[in-house]
């Protein structure tokens, strides 16, 4: 239980998560556009603006992954009973019922939306029981993991969205680099 219950959560998001790498920059755009219209109409005249690029992607996982990683080794020091760890573990949970939602509102596959009924809420459930079986105390507080996980996210949208600007402007560069490279080349001929 000591190592089993926390390493539960390193599995759900690696299953969650895992499916985001695979599949979100991709089928991002599609799912905006199938938003009903009220909603779409909120993301202003460019919803594609919404959209993230796979670096973006990339980065942002494997910044949510320290987090989960450190709330796992929390979870094994404590045997289930860190704050830290109840409240991510709470709140990967619940974030399932977000992405079965936008499924529903968008009439279609969303991003995590496989893996949310399949693998995380049923090892969120799994780990809560055995918590409760093994007389753990309930010390999440909803409220703290939204502050902590959603600073977080922030985060890691932020370190997200910095990787994969640094990465168009390294391309456009490299492009135009490319480009005198060829043009100078020519004039020496």
């Amino acid at each position: 239980m000591r190592v089993l219950v926390p390493a539960s959560l390193l599995v759900s998001f690696a299953a969650n998560d895992g499916e985001e790498l695979a599949t979100m920059s991709e089928t991002m755009s599609g799912a905006l556009a199938r938003l009903p219209a009220p909603l779409r109409s909120l993301a202003g005249s460019r919803p594609e603006a919404l959209t993230v690029s796979r670096r973006h992607v990339q980065v942002g996982v494997a910044t949510m992954g320290v987090l989960v990683g450190a709330a796992a080794l929390d979870g094994v020091r404590t045997a289930g009973r860190g704050r830290f760890y109840q409240d991510v573990q709470r709140l990967f949970g619940l974030h399932a019922y977000g992405h079965m939602a936008a499924a529903l509102l968008t009439r279609g596959y969303v991003s995590g939306a496989a893996t949310s009924p399949t693998v995380v809420l049923p090892v969120w459930w799994w780990a809560r029981s055995r918590l409760r079986r093994a007389g753990v105390p309930d010390r999440s507080s909803l409220p703290r993991a939204v502050l902590v996980v959603g600073s977080w996210l922030v985060l890691a949208h932020a370190l997200g969205a910095c990787a994969a600007a640094h990465h168009i402007r390294t391309d456009v560069a490299g492009a135009r680099t490319r480009a005198d490279d060829r043009t100078s080349a020519g004039r020496l001929q």
